[in-house]
């Protein structure tokens, strides 16, 4: 699996863990959500200002969330959703 932390010239945003990250936290904007819940607003491209650019698979969006999580933006909370970080 080939995923770029930044887009480059030949990496589309949507292709690189930033770029993702961003339509990830767009995904949990609304209410918290479960993985299965961020992967399928992913994969039915129902985020808001998404621009996907074919399919994205569950292991980028995973390494997303993952990111996410190392720079602090995204917490789980009691329920074992992931939701904004508070600061």
């Amino acid at each position: 699996m080939n995923i770029a932390l930044l887009p480059q010239k030949h990496v589309r945003p949507s292709e690189s863990l930033l770029g993702l990250g961003s339509i990830v936290l767009n995904a949990i904007d609304d209410s918290p959500k479960s993985l299965d819940e961020v992967w399928k607003a992913v994969q039915t491209h129902d985020v808001v200002g998404a621009r996907l650019h074919g399919s994205v698979s569950l292991d980028s969006v995973v390494l997303a969330i993952d990111f996410l999580y190392m720079i602090g933006a995204v917490v789980l909370n009691s329920s074992g959703k992931l939701e904004h970080a508070t600061t």
